[in-house]
């Protein structure tokens, strides 16, 4: 399944990441311990030249090599495409065969050994808290196709999952100054977090609350080693 986000890098430039999240449950796969990567001088990484030039590269270099696309990061008008493969030959041939079949554009591409794939795991892959705000971005696009007024104002669920009892507790009462109240108790038997509750609060759902209400309840669950499900509400 192939995800974005938006960040920004180290050196301070705006970011987009795109990332193929199904590879996550067999990184490293140790048959593919060669990182491939060409960058493309390309501002716009959802331009439909791009894209079509992207996607015969990703199929081409799937079919030539059995490469595994791993995502692409734009920024400062590049976009770095990366793939892992079981070797790096006929990587640079590809490339200029694919490249041949679109328009011009100035590259530079290189391979070189990451058999613990630290390039996925560390740089493109989401971490926990962008992983909330890929979901946020899901929940809320679902809303607004569905006609819904972020503005307005309507009681949202979160739902909060732990491993003990008193671990729950102690995060159900260091809300409390935070405007939520307790709906219910809830339990997962089938998890190690097994005590969980849905907590409330009234407020707008527009993506910046949003961002807002779910990371610092992350946080708070977090404190004490629970699991935040993420949150649901109705119609506004």
């Amino acid at each position: 399944m192939i995800e974005f986000y938006e960040f920004t890098d180290e050196e301070g430039f705006e970011a987009r990441c795109e990332v193929d999240l199904s590879l996550f449950d067999d990184a490293p796969q140790a048959q593919k311990p060669y990182l491939l990567w060409l960058f493309v001088k390309n501002s716009d990484p959802l331009d439909i030249n791009f894209i079509a030039f992207r996607d015969d590269l990703i199929e081409t270099l799937k079919t030539q090599m059995d490469a595994s696309y791993a995502g692409t990061i734009a920024k400062d008008g590049w976009c770095e495409l990366y793939f892992y493969a079981s070797t790096p030959k006929v990587f640079e041939n590809l490339v200029a065969e694919t490249m041949g079949r679109h328009q011009s554009y100035a590259y530079e591409r290189s391979t070189a050994r990451d058999g613990k794939w630290e390039m996925y795991l560390e740089r493109l892959y989401p971490d926990p808290y962008v992983a909330l705000t890929i979901q946020n971005r899901h929940t809320v696009e679902a809303l607004l196709e569905a006609g819904d007024d972020l503005s307005l104002e309507r009681e949202v669920e979160h739902y909060c999952y732990f491993q003990t009892k008193s671990a729950l507790e102690r995060f159900l009462q260091s809300l409390n100054s935070y405007g939520f109240n307790l709906k219910e108790y809830i339990e997962d038997n089938d998890s190690d977090h097994s005590y969980g509750a849905i907590i409330v609060k009234t407020e707008s759902i527009s993506p910046e609350k949003v961002k807002e209400t779910t990371l610092m309840l992350y946080d708070a669950v977090l404190q004490e080693h629970g699991h935040y499900e993420g949150w649901s509400t109705v119609l506004g």
